[in-house]
């Protein structure tokens, strides 16, 4: 008895200390529920090694269900075709309650949009115990937010860790007024994050930031947040018929906190027509020369980025 209590103590002991990889993916993916050409299947594949996928731009709920004044909703049909290919893959996942939009809400168009992310649980769990949902209110005609973010907190099963994502779709466009817009949203983001009041601070602000270079969030550098796609590297598959229309979108923003817990070097712009070639049969899809109207709706605008933690070492659980 001596001996299987011994064992217990240490196995439980270094449990503690164990450790995984997760693997992360944000993937815009152009009016998810919208465009009936949508090759679900095929992006599905794409994504499908990551552990953890947050997806933005879905304007239409995949799943019957209420609204949170009661109010039903009803599937759709071309997001709910995404979602079953999800799960097919050996995904749960975890949707906002309701959608959020610049003038209007409760409307299955492109006036709003929902969250959604994508979990193996072999890896993580939703930790609900931790501050979770919209980052602001009201969900409609918001300051300073277009669409208010939501927050979503998980715990890792292997290793004792926690973080948040906290998907985004910014104000997009480059004109004066509209970097003024997006930088109100970064700023209210950023206050956010550093002014969490619980004892997980692991927060990662992900998603289409729509930032054209890097003059727009060089200055919170002093406050200790940083992008992943700190080189701006473009995100976007406008790219692929002239590289000078690329630019650097989609952004993983991180504070001084979460360091310890990223995989160096992990940050990487998936080549999504690369990686839809080698899915399928050569002549599937004529990609080559490149038209951007056939290829955002089949696929999307925007690419996915991903990058890599390693839970067991954080030490602000």
């Amino acid at each position: 008895m001596k001996k299987l209590a011994f064992f217990i103590f240490v196995t439980t002991f270094f449990q503690g200390f164990s450790q995984d990889t997760l693997k992360i993916c944000s993937f815009n993916i152009q009016f998810l529920g919208h465009f009936q050409t949508r090759e679900n299947a095929v992006l599905a594949d794409v994504v499908k090694n990551n552990d953890i996928v947050v997806v933005q731009e879905m304007v239409a709920a995949p799943v019957d269900g209420f609204y949170p004044d009661g109010t039903p909703f009803k599937a759709d049909k071309e997001s709910g075709a995404f979602v079953a290919e999800m799960t097919k893959r050996g995904f749960s996942y975890w949707m906002s309650t309701e959608d959020t939009g610049p003038t209007k809400n409760h409307t299955p168009t492109t006036a709003s949009e929902w969250w959604i992310v994508f979990y193996k649980n072999s890896k993580v769990v939703p930790d609900t115990n931790r501050c979770y949902g919209f980052v602001a209110q009201p969900l409609v005609a918001n300051t300073p937010y277009d669409r208010v973010p939501y927050a979503f907190p998980f715990k890792a099963v292997h290793g004792k860790s926690n973080f948040t994502l906290v998907s985004v779709h910014l104000h997009p466009d480059d004109g004066k007024a509209d970097v003024i817009e997006r930088k109100a949203e970064l700023d209210a983001l950023v206050s956010w994050m550093t002014s969490l009041k619980e004892s997980n601070k692991d927060v990662y602000v992900l998603g289409d930031c729509n930032i054209y270079d890097q003059k727009e969030f060089v200055d919170y550098k002093t406050k200790n947040i940083t992008s992943l796609n700190d080189a701006c590297v473009s995100t976007n598959s406008l790219q692929y018929g002239d590289v000078a229309k690329g630019e650097p979108y989609d952004h993983v923003f991180y504070s001084s906190y979460s360091t310890e817990d990223l995989v160096k070097n992990s940050f990487k712009v998936v080549d999504l027509k690369a990686e839809i070639l080698k899915l399928v049969p050569a002549g599937t899809y004529q990609l080559d020369p490149y038209v951007h109207d056939d290829f955002r709706t089949k696929f999307s605008d925007h690419l996915p980025v991903t990058f890599q933690l390693v839970t067991g070492k954080d030490t602000d659980l």
